[in-house]
């Protein structure tokens, strides 16, 4: 880790000092970030051992900064806290138990050309840094594996048109010793093109991942189209994108569907100023067992939070789609919410919102997802300060079931219904 990092602050400076040579330094400095506490009370229902309430607090630290060397240099950091058991919570951008640490989850050097070869303005990043496509169906933000995304990104913009291009290694063998690199690394190359059409986002998208070996590669084609109608009352968003995977001759051919989409309405009535009423729908493609052909859609970092604990998804860490053999069946997300600003307390809002998840193709009969049901409440102190209390319910969505044909029910077959009490501090600054 230490050698990423190193290597990571060597290129940064470097870029850092290519722009200086090109212009007249007069560096200016900004900081800002967040600190937020969450305490937890979960208490289990209907479980074998019964397990009882379970007390616990998690929170999150991140510091982020940006430098402004010249009128076209910059330089970007962002320090995020996290455990070192993070990959096993399940709860988005807030540490879990364990150890703390501090992670660079972001750290990159800009350089900006205006009027390059035509263009209207060119960009170059290099170091750590994010690259979310749409609302993640395929690509989003992942702060639990912020190591992944050491890479180069270009940017090129002109009249209406933007194309992005992004390169990474996102893992590398190392010697026993750590100092040189072993051969064999996982990379990751993406393509995006944007443009404005009637003041609606169109954009496609092509996602190479590269992992060792010679048949473990894959390649996805997606599109989608977001925008908003109606003075920004109505807001919607489409995508849709497929996943082609290398395979052997003569072994079935393997390709999966994934596909989002979501719309929401806002408008003021009687005692609220703002109503808002939405809905989302994501499906990653699972294994049909009546084909010939194996169907999965699964990119290795999608994320998306929608919900409280079942409706995160993240490559990695699992979630509910097909990644490494979890779930074969795929899945389906539905998620609507609906909330309430007063008009008598305009720093309060209200949300109530549902998560049903099932599977895409059900070969066994049998539905190892929960639903959940949530209320929130946030309240805003000040511009710097909001409070947040939630109640969370899960239910099962089917029973109990010996999956793995031991002859008994085991504790992670058991299917329990589980409330959860949460309060939680922010602090931005």
């Amino acid at each position: 880790m230490k050698v990423v990092y190193t290597i990571c602050f060597v290129i940064t400076a470097a870029t850092a000092l290519l722009g200086m040579l090109s212009d007249t330094a007069s560096a200016q400095l900004a900081f800002d970030g967040d600190f937020r506490v969450r305490l937890y009370s979960d208490r289990y229902m209907e479980a074998m051992d019964d397990r009882g309430d379970e007390n616990y607090m998690r929170y999150l630290a991140r510091v982020r900064s940006k430098m402004q060397v010249n009128n076209r240099t910059f330089i970007y950091a962002e320090f995020t806290t996290w455990t070192e058991n993070n990959p096993t919570s399940p709860v988005r951008n807030i540490a879990g138990t364990g150890k703390m640490e501090y992670g660079v989850s972001q750290l990159f050097g800009e350089l900006l050309f205006p009027n390059l070869l035509g263009l209207d303005l060119a960009r170059v990043r290099v170091g750590r840094q994010q690259f979310p496509i749409g609302k993640g169906l395929s690509l989003g933000e992942s702060y639990y594996f912020f190591d992944k995304f050491d890479g180069v990104r270009l940017d090129m913009a002109y009249r209406d048109y933007t194309l992005a291009m992004f390169g990474a290694i996102t893992e590398q063998n190392l010697s026993e010793s750590g100092l040189y690199p072993d051969p064999g690394s996982d990379q990751l190359y993406v393509a995006r093109l944007s443009r404005t059409i009637l003041d609606q986002n169109v954009m496609g998208y092509y996602i190479y991942q590269r992992l060792r070996g010679q048949f473990n590669d894959s390649y996805i084609f997606g599109g989608g189209i977001s925008g908003d109608f109606m003075t920004k009352r109505l807001d919607y968003f489409v995508e849709v994108a497929r996943q082609y995977y290398h395979q052997l001759d003569g072994l079935p051919e393997k390709h999966g569907l994934g596909f989002m989409g979501g719309i929401g309405y806002r408008w003021a009535m009687g005692p609220f100023r703002s109503i808002k009423v939405e809905t989302r729908y994501a499906a990653y493609e699972g294994d049909d067992a009546e084909t010939e052909n194996y169907e999965q859609f699964s990119p290795l970092y999608p994320n998306f939070f929608w919900g409280s604990r079942d409706g995160y998804v993240n490559g990695e860490i699992g979630g509910d789609f097909p990644y490494n053999g979890r779930n074969p069946e795929g899945s389906r997300l539905w998620f609507s919410r609906v909330y309430v600003i007063p008009t008598s307390l305009p720093r309060l809002r209200v949300q109530l919102q549902y998560i049903k998840i099932d599977e895409y193709v059900n070969n066994d009969n049998y539905n190892s997802m929960d639903d959940e049901l949530s209320v929130k409440a946030y309240y805003r102190l000040s511009d710097q300060v909001q409070l947040q209390f939630r109640f969370c319910r899960n239910y099962p969505n089917d029973d109990d079931k010996d999956v793995n044909e031991s002859g008994s029910i085991s504790w992670s077959e058991d299917r329990v219904k589980m409330t959860r009490f949460m309060t939680e501090i922010e602090v931005k600054f």
